[in-house]
């Protein structure tokens, strides 16, 4: 009988959401699920453990999928996440995108129990989530057939990185690169609009399908113009905190950083946190 790797997945949201009918998908996974919030497994298939019972589920794989370092550092460092780990050479995923700090001293905390750290920040928010086709920023602190297992269920490209803590460093950055370019449409949209008058819809063709700007303009432009930011695929308070660890990489007096900072900010006091990151536009332009 084929052995099926038992599988934890701590933490339910957007991007949980879309990854666990991919684990269920492949037949050679069982499921489990950690949630503090929920009451009722989402999938029949699924077995929501509680607190109480993660040290003796004996997972194979713990991926964990957290919104800020405190929840992160909270599930790993817990007695139960800690004996269920210590000694069994689990393999440990974790999806969140984290502080440089705090994402350093999880790999060795990791490692002091003996299992092997997988540091994967992902990228394709909730399309590529449900989709299964988001890209990872990997690295492994040991070669383990586990972990192209399950990243193989819900990812489709996989960028492997030599050292711990750089695929972190770089998803921060490359974050904050995102919300720089997000926030400069509203710097210069607007003013085509105004321009061109019933000529815009040709401007609009140009910049979602012809040049560098092509693919942040073709997946933002319609929630932009139509301020569409409810239902999001990424959430404002996600950029927010993202945009704060970028500090420790990118530096606490990077003016492009700082600005963009208070913008997202601003348009999460003016729609909420949990709105798309695509409300950003909306503020700046008021």
């Amino acid at each position: 009988m084929t052995h099926m790797t038992k599988v934890l997945v701590a933490g339910y949201g957007v991007m949980t959401r879309g990854i666990l009918p991919h684990l269920l998908k492949s037949g050679e996974m069982s499921v489990l699920l950690h949630s503090r919030h929920l009451d009722a497994s989402p999938h029949p298939e699924v077995r929501l453990v509680g607190e109480e019972d993660i040290s003796s589920c004996r997972p194979d794989v713990v991926i964990g999928c957290f919104e800020d370092d405190t929840r992160s550092r909270e599930f790993w460092t817990s007695p139960g996440t800690t004996a269920a780990l210590t000694g069994r050479r689990a393999v440990c995923v974790e999806l969140s995108t984290l502080s440089p700090g705090w994402i350093d001293a999880w790999h060795r905390y990791v490692g002091s129990l003996g299992a092997v750290s997988v540091e994967c920040p992902v990228t394709g928010s909730r399309p590529g989530a449900g989709s299964g086709t988001l890209s990872a920023f990997l690295h492994s602190s040991a070669d383990d057939p586990r972990v192209d297992q399950v990243l193989g269920s819900f990812t489709s490209r996989r960028y492997v990185f030599r050292t711990a803590g750089h695929p972190t460093r770089f998803k921060l950055v490359y974050n904050a690169w995102g919300a720089a370019l997000l926030h400069s449409l509203t710097a210069f949209v607007p003013t085509l609009r105004e321009v061109l008058g019933d000529d815009f819809d040709v401007a609009g063709d140009i910049i979602t399908g012809d040049g560098w700007m092509s693919l942040v303009c073709a997946s933002k432009l319609d929630r932009m113009v139509e301020e569409r930011f409810d239902d999001p695929d990424f959430a404002l308070r996600h950029m927010i905190k993202d945009l704060g660890y970028a500090q420790e990489v990118l530096g606490p007096s990077h003016e492009l950083l700082d600005l963009v900072h208070r913008s997202f900010a601003q348009a999460a006091s003016v729609y909420g946190g949990d709105a798309d990151y695509t409300a950003v536009t909306g503020v700046v332009r008021r």
